[in-house]
């Protein structure tokens, strides 16, 4: 018996110790961190274009996440924006992680690290953000980018994602091109990605005419369709050109359109239930079906397009300028003069990888756009990949933080150490421009390939929304929001499709926030920027000196591993079967005319069984 205490004893020892310096096990409350790390979600198949949908649920509950106070309606489909009901779909709590504890007592924590750490106004409150703030530093947030100042005023510099693999994890989904919105394009909704020509060169519409073929009239920035060129295969979600025997060397260009749907075009292509759910989104003013307007690709998360019983406000209507293209190319037949060209616009710059297939060779390259008639293209480096000759590879490439990343076949490619980075003044930025409204780009010539699996990301947008301290120790502040409708301008989200008004209307109204950092002193920041309290947020009743710092003493650990992520329930429709319900407080009034809370039991399932490991979410947190 004693000997059975002493081990049982000397476990529990050891448990207590681990825990307490090594590694621990967390649960995700809400979708601050998301899409890193998920909080109480919902997750759905879109009615309308089948694409995954997965809605942050963490509102349903009371701030102890016991009670339910509410119900999520409805959501929007992150890839095609239909409205979609989600009030019956399964439920899931947050993530569980493993947090390690060690790092920090031996090393200084580094910048991008997803940390857990004691809320500095409740210490007992444990919260995970990102870090990105290091001692003794001044940041700023301006137009979604983080940027440090040298001290005393010195030059700003921009905050890059050091590990480009981090930069993969933190992008946000723009558009799949293998869901397209099928229920508006079969009512005339232009297709996203469409063959291209310029309206200055004419040498494809003389080829269109002895073809006796007919270019559609949709024309953006100065891209109008074309009926040569690339082929589109619309079961098989690719497009094809057949170019290796023919005598031309210009480029052929297929070009994606921000052609997004909103509540109001879906409001008039679904004259039923669904079309209704619409009327809790609102209206933004935005084309009919009928006249389509491409617009500017904004900070729309997915994660955060829901409504409930309780209030809603899609608030995403800043311009994003950092995105990723990825694509699989398969090449089946090249001539001497084979050229691949991928193209990135942000304002008045246009960012390219050129590759040769026949030897492997490619090139960054930036073109100042001001003038089509003036164009000169700076390259920054060269390199040599494996996409050489015929074959088949998965191609991405990206502009984001003012670098130029490409991977093929999920290898980044090497262009030194500095080889894809660039700098960009102030001076430089001039907006987005009209060219924006389709931003990416595909060219290619003499060669026979087809393209296929088109997927369009974006970059984390940190909103500069923020909580200025009048003076130090302060618990009183001013709250600033990134943009606050002034003056005569109008709101942003009615200029998505005019990017000089859209521009115009954002310089007059905007503001940056800036931080201070002491020493040993940390900013944290949630990867859902519009639905975190983070640093940027915080109160001050503790009277700090800087209310949106984290002291070294607050750090618990880095978090590392997702160890299980929601199980998927399987067997009576792939919903399983409910285990128990959420409970909610109503009041209750008594015969003496007192009022009582009582817990009542819901038709709203909260576990479900039978479920399996959700094996793909099973992962190294970057």
């Amino acid at each position: 018996m004693r000997e059975t205490i002493e081990s049982v004893a000397v476990a529990f020892l050891l448990a207590f110790l681990f825990r307490a310096f090594e590694a621990e096990a967390f649960v995700i409350p809400t979708g601050s961190m998301a899409p890193t790390l998920y909080g109480r979600h919902k997750e759905s198949t879109c009615t309308q274009c089948g694409h995954l949908i997965t809605i942050g649920a963490s509102e349903e509950l009371d701030r102890d996440g016991v009670y339910l106070t509410g119900r999520l309606e409805s959501s929007l489909c992150p890839n095609c924006r239909a409205p979609n009901s989600i009030k019956n779909a399964p439920v899931f709590r947050g993530d569980r992680i493993l947090v390690n504890k060690f790092p920090y007592e031996l090393k200084d924590p580094r910048r991008w690290d997803v940390v857990v750490f004691k809320y500095p106004e409740e210490p007992k409150t444990n919260y995970i953000k990102r870090l990105v703030g290091l001692p003794n530093e001044t940041l700023i947030i301006r137009q979604g980018d983080l940027f440090r100042q040298e001290p005393g005023g010195g030059e700003i510099k921009i905050l890059r994602k050091a590990d480009p693999k981090k930069q993969r994890e933190l992008q946000i989904l723009v558009h799949d091109n293998d869901f397209p919105e099928k229920p508006l394009i079969e009512q005339g909704w232009p297709t996203r990605w469409a063959a291209v020509t310029r309206n200055d060169e004419d040498r494809l519409d003389l080829e269109a005419a002895a073809t006796g073929a007919v270019a559609s009239a949709i024309e953006v920035a100065g891209w109008r369709e074309s009926v040569v060129g690339w082929q589109s295969h619309a079961e098989k979600h690719s497009f094809e050109l057949t170019d290796a025997d023919s005598k031309s060397r210009q480029p052929h260009w297929l070009r994606y359109r921000h052609f997004v749907p909103t509540p109001d075009v879906w409001r008039a292509a679904l004259k039923n239930e669904e079309g209704d759910r619409l009327n809790n989104f609102g209206s933004n003013g935005a084309a009919a079906l009928k006249s389509p307007k491409p617009q500017l690709i904004t900070d729309f998360c997915g994660y955060n397009a829901f409504s409930s019983a309780q209030d809603f406000d899609l608030d995403s209507y800043f311009w994003v300028g950092d995105l990723t293209i990825g694509c699989n190319v398969k090449i089946d037949k090249l001539a001497e003069s084979a050229e691949l060209l991928l193209e990135l616009n942000e304002g008045v710059h246009r960012y390219r990888v050129r590759v040769n297939p026949n030897t492997g060779e490619a090139q960054l390259s930036r073109v100042v756009w001001l003038s089509r008639s003036d164009e000169e293209e700076e390259t920054f480096a060269k390199a040599t990949t494996p996409l050489h000759g015929v074959g088949n590879h998965r191609v991405e490439f990206a502009n984001v933080d003012q670098r130029l990343c490409l991977w093929v076949d999920g290898r980044l490619i090497d262009f030194g150490s500095r080889g894809g980075e660039y700098p960009l003044s102030e001076i430089e930025n001039l907006g987005p421009q009209d060219e924006d409204l389709t931003p990416v780009g595909i060219a290619s010539r003499g060669m026979n390939v087809e393209v296929s699996h088109l997927q369009i990301y974006r970059d984390i947008y940190y909103q500069s929304t923020h909580e200025q301290q009048t003076q130090d120790f302060a618990p009183l502040s001013s709250h600033f929001e990134e943009w606050s409708p002034c003056s005569s301008h109008r709101h942003l989200r009615q200029l998505l499709s005019q990017p000089a008004a859209w521009w115009e209307s954002y310089q007059a109204c905007s503001h940056e926030a800036r931080f201070e950092l002491g020493s040993d002193e940390f900013m944290m920041l949630g990867d859902n920027s519009p639905k975190s309290k983070d640093s940027r947020l915080w109160e001050n009743d503790r009277r700090a000196q800087h209310r949106h710092a984290v002291p070294r003493s607050a750090l618990v650990g880095r978090a590392f591993y997702i160890y299980w992520p929601h199980g998927q329930p399987f067997l009576n429709g792939g919903e399983g079967f409910p285990v128990w319900n959420h409970k909610k407080i109503e009041p209750k009034r008594m015969p003496d005319g007192s009022v009582i809370l009582e817990e009542i039991k819901t038709d709203y399932p909260d576990v479900r069984f039978p479920f399996y490991p959700n094996l793909g979410r099973m992962h190294r947190i970057r």
